[in-house]
């Protein structure tokens, strides 16, 4: 039996997708408040924030095969980093709608 440690890459990558959706949610609140000051911001944050949690996302997926024995934990922290797609669709619906 194979008694490997639990891959970091799994709190990593919840605790980037915890302040990607934090850092996105700030943006949105700035932007409701100071009402068009801050659309590039967001539009430029949205396209790094997608790079780099698709790169994490990536080695994630990886991980599902080189650390087979918690491939429930990666796939739930794929699910949990997937989540914020949905927020970030819904923050710019809104401020294509507001602006």
């Amino acid at each position: 039996m194979n008694n490997q440690a639990e891959p970091q890459i799994i709190n990593q990558c919840r605790q980037l997708a915890i302040i990607s959706a934090s850092i996105g949610t700030t943006i949105f609140l700035f932007f409701l408040l100071f009402r068009g000051e801050t659309p590039i911001l967001g539009l430029g944050y949205l396209l790094i924030a997608a790079l780099i949690n698709g790169i994490f996302f990536t080695v994630l997926a990886i991980s599902c095969y080189t650390h087979k024995q918690y491939w429930r934990k990666i796939v739930a922290t794929m699910i949990f980093m997937l989540a914020n797609i949905p927020l970030s669709i819904f923050y710019c619906f809104m401020a294509l709608k507001l602006f």
